[in-house]
């Protein structure tokens, strides 16, 4: 059985490109939210005080995305929430580090090094990226799509930030407020050298086909 995916998902949205860089940094780590401060105040100082703080990747991503699948949006009425899944996290930074390191933007991985699916099936070409879901899930029995983008490192820096750029182009809403998915997962990919952040959304649920 082939994978079921939909259509419109596989569309590549881009600002600009950059020249080639090798160098890149994992979104593994917690990210800095502008909105998440904290701000306290004591008698014993008369002005507040701001305290940064981080919030994971994870965390970040289930706030934005739940906020706005349970709200109606323009493309359609609002739906369920969606769970983290650790699995097809690992799928969006392979994908996302890969963009990143070739300076390119689209679904078919690279085929090269950084292609780590494409090497560990030997493929002489890109990887599709139902075949990099199929390294950590059964894609054969799932629903999943893939957004890509790249942007600015200075533009559109957290989670929210990107899904709030989705969720206003009308294909790219059709596919976060989709009520078949049910997991998530975003990963960020940042290359030193051309200043370009790359993100890579993947959203899945189970086939009701068996």
């Amino acid at each position: 059985m082939k994978v079921a995916f939909i259509s419109s998902i596989l569309i590549a949205s881009t600002l600009s490109y950059g020249a080639y860089g090798d160098k890149f940094e994992r979104a593994d780590t917690a990210m800095n939210l502008a909105n998440a401060t904290v701000q306290t105040a004591t008698n014993q100082t008369p002005m507040p005080q701001v305290k940064q703080v981080k919030i994971s990747i994870k965390d970040a991503t289930l706030k934005a995305i739940n906020r706005i699948r349970t709200t109606n949006q323009f493309c359609a009425k609002a739906t369920r929430p969606l769970i983290w899944n650790e699995g097809l996290y690992q799928v969006t930074k392979e994908h996302t580090i890969d963009m990143a390191a070739n300076n390119m933007l689209k679904h078919d991985g690279s085929g090269s090094q950084t292609d780590v699916t494409a090497q560990n099936l030997r493929l002489n070409r890109g990887s599709h990226f139902y075949e990099r879901v199929n390294q950590r899930e059964n894609s054969k029995k799932i629903l999943s799509g893939e957004l890509v983008v790249a942007v600015s490192q200075n533009s559109y820096q957290t989670p929210r930030d990107i899904l709030y750029y989705w969720i206003n182009r009308p294909n790219d809403c059709k596919v976060i407020m989709d009520p078949r998915f049910s997991d998530v997962a975003l990963s960020k990919v940042i290359n030193k050298k051309t200043g370009r952040a790359y993100w890579t959304l993947m959203l899945a649920g189970r086939n009701k086909k068996k």
